[in-house]
């Protein structure tokens, strides 16, 4: 069976499409209970954090502009990652496999340090299969990048 694809703006599937919230410096460092998490990805530990569940994570500003990356747990999400989680109807998961296929780093602003805004983002077209397909897809996927993070682990362990 081919599965439809149906068209939305980014701003319409997601429940949350924000950036975080800047953290002072001070309260980053390098273990603590829940990661902080920017546009580059980690960038340390803290002791308290604001994100909880699932969501793509946008780089919006930086040399990682435009980067995604998918996040599941609980975390700090700083000023320069922009979150996306969808609504119920759609996988949050899927979202990150397609955002990051999409080069999102075009559209940022033409100035000397390159930056997303929230409201481009939203406007963004997205075109999504059923939410059964994308589950399907996810698990496949997933899997696989479940294995790749795994075996990185285990390499990690084995050079150290």
């Amino acid at each position: 069976m081919i599965d439809s694809f149906s068209a939305y703006q980014l701003s319409d599937i997601c429940t949350r499409l924000s950036s975080g919230k800047s953290i002072h410096s001070s309260k980053v460092s390098e273990a603590g209970p829940y990661p902080v998490i920017g546009g580059n990805g980690y960038r340390g530990f803290t002791q308290e954090p604001n994100f909880v569940g699932e969501c793509a994570v946008i780089g919006r500003q930086g040399a990682a502009c435009g980067n995604v990356r998918y996040f599941s747990g609980k975390a700090y999400m700083t000023e320069h990652a922009v979150v996306a989680q969808t609504n119920p109807s759609h996988n949050t998961r899927y979202l990150a496999y397609l955002l990051s296929t999409m080069e999102l780093g075009r559209l940022s602003a033409q100035s000397a340090q390159p930056g997303l805004s929230v409201k481009t983002l939203g406007k963004q077209e997205v075109s999504l299969p059923s939410k059964e397909t994308q589950d399907r897809i996810v698990a496949l996927l997933g899997a696989l990048d479940d294995a790749i993070e795994s075996n990185a682990k285990l390499n990690d362990y084995l050079a150290a």
